[in-house]
């Protein structure tokens, strides 16, 4: 497996130093979808100096682009998604997280069923992005405490699986995972769709060896899932420098 963490660009070298493998950056802040090239080609070259690539982005679409409901603008979603998958390529990029729980939300009295085709359509057109600029989009369920819609990586399994493109692919996010006291025998059955992992010390939302949670049932499922791939810290830290040391080796005890 390969550890990184979802933070800033400023905090890359700290990252190289504690020995993580990449940074996973905001889509919105770092990738900047909506601003012209001009903007971009600061970041451009902030990446090309850093010692670390960001090979994952999450924070993909802002509340107000909406996804579900009826005022969608496809044409302006599809300029932003393929914008972020170029502009995300370009900087070593292969993985977008589609959390983003204030774009598909569902409003009171709103189809359930409208919602799920809805996104079930947005992310047919952003594996078309994806597809063309080698970026595979990775859903991630969002818990009832922060969304109404793709709660379980069950769901995001069966999302995954209704679109059924070879860049949309499946998430495992312990906290989400935790939060909905979901079996870890999903994140086994969606092995073959299984992308990328966010983690967390679940309780606290805080960093791994921040407190005597055991992670072992939650890296057992991934090893029988046969998962070896990313897996990024998404959480909150209490002295950054300090504890994504403690983070990344509690992490590795369990590998």
């Amino acid at each position: 497996m390969r550890f990184g963490i979802c933070t800033g660009l400023e905090n890359v070298n700290r990252l190289a130093e504690a020995g993580y493998d990449y940074i996973e950056l905001g889509v919105q802040r770092a990738l900047i979808p909506e601003a012209d090239e001009t903007e971009f080609q600061k970041i451009r070259e902030q990446v090309a100096a850093a010692p670390l690539k960001p090979e994952a982005y999450a924070g993909f679409i802002p509340g107000n682009l909406r996804v579900v409901g009826d005022n969608v603008d496809l044409p302006r979603l599809s300029r932003y998604v393929e914008t972020a998958c170029r502009r995300g390529h370009e900087l070593g990029g292969e993985v977008i997280v589609y959390g983003s729980a204030g774009s598909r939300s569902i409003e009171e009295g709103y189809s359930r069923e409208r919602a799920l085709a809805q996104i079930a359509e947005f992310l047919d057109m952003a594996a078309d992005h994806g597809e063309a600029h080698g970026i595979t989009i990775v859903i991630e369920p969002i818990c009832r405490r922060e969304g109404n819609i793709l709660r379980t990586v069950a769901d995001g399994l069966a999302m995954a699986k209704r679109v059924d493109r070879k860049a949309v692919k499946a998430l495992a996010d312990l906290y989400h995972v935790w939060q909905e006291n979901e079996p870890m025998q999903n994140i086994v059955d969606a092995a073959e769709w299984l992308e990328h992992v966010h983690i967390a010390e679940p309780v606290k939302r805080s960093y791994p060896g921040n407190d005597d949670f055991d992670f072992t049932d939650f890296f057992t499922a991934l090893q029988k899932a046969g998962y070896d791939g990313r897996v990024s810290c998404e959480c909150k830290f209490d002295d950054f420098d300090t504890d994504i040391e403690t983070a990344l080796q509690t992490m590795k005890k369990y590998v």
